[in-house]
């Protein structure tokens, strides 16, 4: 069952929990209080603004895992950046598509971030994640848990 606190108030509890201001966790991630104000104010700001890669570095910050900020059970492994390339270059094939026809399909440019497989961690938002996953018909957060 799928966690019904949004991602943006478990974020600020976190925060809270570890006694962490706004200037502290800006401070010790590398962003501005600014943008940690919009993470706790709005509910899409971390999917949208933020790569996994980043969400991976905050939640550091906040001494949690990002599968654990977005919530919810996963009880399937977890998927690599090297298996997530690997399914996109598989799912092409099967479907008889270049890489560019799957990227349509997506929404999202993949070709730039393919090589080191780790850039598709930093090249996506986490919204361009959960489409890129929803084509390839995995569950996002089980790219969390490899984090």
């Amino acid at each position: 069952m799928v966690n019904s606190v949004a991602v943006h108030i478990r974020f600020r509890q976190a925060r809270e929990q570890l006694g962490l201001s706004v200037d502290e966790v800006a401070a010790r991630s590398g962003l501005s209080a600014p943008e940690v104000w919009d993470i706790e104010a709005c509910e899409d700001e971390l999917a949208c603004c933020y790569s996994p890669s980043e969400v991976q570095g905050l939640c550091r910050v906040l001494g949690i895992r990002p599968v654990e900020l977005f919530g919810g059970e996963v009880d399937q492994p977890a998927v690599s950046a090297d298996e997530l390339v690997q399914c996109i270059h598989t799912e092409c094939r099967s479907r008889g598509i270049t890489l560019e026809q799957f990227e349509d399909a997506v929404g999202w440019y993949l070709s730039k971030c393919m090589q080191p497989s780790e850039r598709l961690l930093e090249g996506l938002s986490i919204d361009g994640l959960q489409w890129l996953c929803r084509e390839l018909h995995i569950d996002w957060r089980r790219v969390l848990l490899s984090l």
